[in-house]
């Protein structure tokens, strides 16, 4: 252990020779998240949230004098704990972390005092939802920046000046949502606060920033307009003065109609009370490996990636600043693989080639303040196993990355077209409205998708025009070998997506449900059995399969005592007939489970009582334009009308296109049963947003009636059957004109072709 701790001294704190890594939570059994770590003459600490079974600590390990101390525990007991900062202040190393408490999230700060750590103080004001922090140090001042949680969200300061903080005074714009603090001190001691804030004008980020110490200055817009622009990261580097990176995003079109977002990271520097565009290069990384699909010359999915692709770090090295970002080693495939770090060098005139300078982990971090030492950078990546390990990555001898051309994409502006009225119709004498959901997204929560909260949120709502959505993130990806051993969904992790599916909710303009993805595979054969876990009230539970050992009755019960509901996910699962399968998903971003039927035709004439929805299943970012919809009618847009919408099988399913459907059954709405003793009268109302097709009845998997379209985009249709005695199912399957391209991985069109009602059972006794 010692030969170990003398490595990881010469390795991470001197940074002299090349070393091997060295694991700093190795001996720890809990899973270990994102961590945050400092560097300081002759010594070295790392602080990160660890999970076990439903309960989170906050860990730390130090390193002074070429000896480390043992792991110790900073937080007060179990919790629900996450996005940890340290840095190093003078003698002292303080952290910070986030906590939920109650009703509330709250920043928390630490500081050693002699070796030892203090006790832990709430940093954040009483009663205020407030989290992601952020710190620098200006002299003997420590300046901490947080977002504070009111309506509309803002950047908050506090400043210690040695021996108390001061109140929190709020630095962003008053008019806008505020997010992701960085902060970063000049030569000079000056103290910058950067953010991003949303402008709902523009349906896009922009950052921003001010200098807080040692006097305010006003609020400065960083970024130019023309994208999305968020995820600031700030240093100031001798040869460059103060600069800003961030990724900026831009949404594209490719193929038949493929929506998806064209991502880069660029840099901006300070002269002269300006901010310029680093080097007179806009766009300093570009980040489609591994990433973005490619379109030209043959279609290239990409798929998931444990680490993190979009997350620009900065970090200086004699003067000279690098720009570093991570991506997986292969931009295409299935393979769930580690990744590279790779940086850029910009010496205040120039940039260098961009260079792969490590690989084979994933979620690569810098210290605080990070300062290359004899060439070398202390860097800290994840294994496959949840171990952080800690290195010194040479920056002057990475591998040229090849300049690869990436066809096939072009700008898109949206909404694409405007906004059509709301559609209405009646059911059991009351009105009913229509709404667009996407039910299933998934955020940066889930370790192999992208796309940070507030922005899904806000996409979804302005730019796809969804009504509806589902954030919700996988409980365990386990069953990969390379990159997601034992990766559960943390109490951090999952709490956050309850509170930001309720914090963007708007009864009457936007409803975001909380849920989860229970993502079990079957002993026998391996297949999925995978479930969207949703709710409404303020019950919402969680329990991962792999701390319950698969036990689907235990989930049913659970669901079911919380008023939940849930359906199925991907071609293969297995109904059980509990109340709360409600629901078969048939198509997705990935795939139409319809196409063949088999399957899903099965379960319905085994009787199981499910409507259909659709989703885009999205890991890319574009909820509501990923390949899948849902029309959910409901007489109010709130969450408890929307559950119970879809636990009532008020829902239907299409590729993507907004088609109007009313099917019912002697007069009877989809999805619901009904007792005939005699025909059944089936009719159909759709209007489609172009030609239509084709409309083809189903019954009991083989289709009985086909209406041709005929060129037009609406019509009213009735069609008489006469079944024998005994049980049957029913839906309409609506055809579009034109069959776009069926993209493999999560890149189908945002504009499909098909809709399908939810199934009518019927029973008919004959005399």
């Amino acid at each position: 252990m010692s030969r170990l701790l003398l490595a990881l001294m010469a390795a991470v704190v001197l940074a002299a020779q090349p070393a091997p890594p060295i694991a700093l939570n190795a001996d720890s059994p809990l899973l270990a998240a994102l961590p945050s770590f400092t560097v300081r003459p002759g010594g070295a600490t790392c602080v990160w949230s660890a999970y076990d079974r439903g309960r989170e600590w906050m860990l730390a390990r130090a390193i002074e004098g070429g000896r480390p101390a043992r792991i110790r525990q900073v937080s007060p007991g179990e919790g629900v704990y996450c996005q940890p900062r340290v840095l190093a202040a003078g003698a002292a190393t303080w952290a910070f972390w986030t906590r939920q408490w109650r009703d509330n999230w709250q920043v928390l700060g630490t500081h050693t005092q002699g070796g030892e750590w203090a006790p832990v103080t709430v940093l954040s004001e009483p009663g205020e939802n407030s989290m992601a922090a952020a710190a620098g140090v200006s002299g003997t001042s420590l300046v901490l920046a947080f977002e504070a949680h009111a309506k509309p969200q803002r950047i908050k300061v506090r400043v210690h000046d040695g021996e108390r903080w001061s109140p929190a005074a709020a630095i962003s714009r008053q008019d806008v949502p505020s997010y992701r603090p960085a902060v970063a001190v000049t030569a000079r001691g000056e103290a910058w606060v950067f953010w991003d804030s949303y402008l709902e004008t523009e349906r896009a980020n922009a950052v921003f920033g001010r200098r807080v110490l040692p006097a305010e200055t006003p609020v400065e817009r960083i970024s130019p307009p023309g994208r999305s622009c968020l995820k600031p990261v700030a240093l100031e580097a001798a040869r460059t003065g103060l600069a800003v990176a961030w990724v900026a995003t831009q949404d594209v079109i490719g193929g038949e109609g493929v929506l998806d977002h064209w991502d880069t990271i660029q840099v901006a520097t300070r002269a002269g009370g300006k901010w310029t565009s680093a080097g007179g290069e806009v766009d300093i990384a570009s980040l489609q490996h591994g990433l973005l699909s490619r379109m030209e010359p043959e279609f290239i999915s990409v798929w998931g990636y444990a680490g993190r692709r979009r997350h620009p770090m900065l970090a200086e090295e004699d003067g000279a600043l690098w720009l570093l970002w991570e991506r997986r080693i292969s931009p295409d495939g299935r393979a769930h693989e580690p990744g590279q770090l790779c940086g850029r060098r910009f010496d205040g005139a120039a940039w260098g080639d961009p260079l792969i300078l490590h690989e084979g982990l994933v979620e690569y971090a810098l210290a605080e303040n990070p300062r290359a030492e004899r060439g070398s950078l202390p860097v800290i990546g994840k294994d496959i196993r949840h171990v952080f390990q800690a290195l010194a990555v040479p920056l002057r001898a990475g591998q040229r990355i090849e300049d690869r051309p990436w066809p096939g994409w072009k700008p898109v502006q949206l909404p694409r077209d405007p906004a059509a009225p709301r559609r209405s119709i009646e059911i059991g004498g009351r009105r009913h409205l229509l709404y667009w959901g996407d039910l299933h997204v998934h955020s940066i929560l889930t370790p192999d998708a992208e796309g940070e909260v507030d922005e899904l949120m806000h996409f979804a709502r302005d730019k796809a025009r969804l009504d509806v959505v589902v954030m919700q993130e996988n409980d365990s990806n386990s069953w990969s070998r390379k990159a997601f051993v034992d990766r559960r969904l943390s109490a951090s992790e999952y709490a956050l997506s309850v509170y930001f599916s309720r914090r963007y909710t708007e009864p009457g303009r936007f409803v975001a449900l909380p849920g989860w993805e229970w993502s079990q595979r079957t002993a026998d054969d391996d297949r999925s059995n995978h479930r969207t876990v949703l709710f409404a009230g303020e019950d919402t539970p969680i329990v991962r399969h792999t701390e319950n050992g698969g036990n689907f009755d235990e989930l049913c019960d659970m669901v079911e005592a919380a008023g939940g509901t849930m359906f199925t996910q991907h071609e293969a699962f297995r109904l059980t007939g509990r109340r709360c399968d409600s629901n078969i998903e048939v198509a997705t971003g990935w795939s139409n489970y319809l196409q063949p039927p088999d399957k899903i035709h099965r379960e319905l004439s085994a009787g199981h009582k499910v409507g259909f929805v659709a989703t885009s299943d999205g890991h890319r970012r574009n909820p509501g334009t990923g390949g899948g919809l849902t029309g959910i009618y409901a007489p109010e847009l709130t969450p408890r009308a929307i559950l119970e919408a879809i636990q009532e099988r008020r829902v239907y399913a299409t590729t993507g296109a907004r088609v109007f459907l009313d099917a019912r059954a002697n007069g009877v709405f989809m999805g619901n049963d009904i007792v005939a003793t005699g025909d059944v009268r089936l009719t159909l109302r759709v209007a489609a947003p172009r030609a239509i097709a084709r409309v083809v009845l189903v019954r009991n998997g083989a289709e009985i009636h086909v209406e041709p379209g005929r060129g037009r985009t609406g019509f009213d249709h009735a069609f008489t059957d006469r079944p024998g005695s005994g049980f049957h199912w029913y839906y309409w399957r609506v055809e579009l004109e034109g069959t776009p391209r069926s993209y493999a991985g999560n890149s189908e069109v945002a504009e499909g072709h098909l809709a399908w009602s939810s199934p009518h059972r019927v029973q008919v006794y004959r005399r």
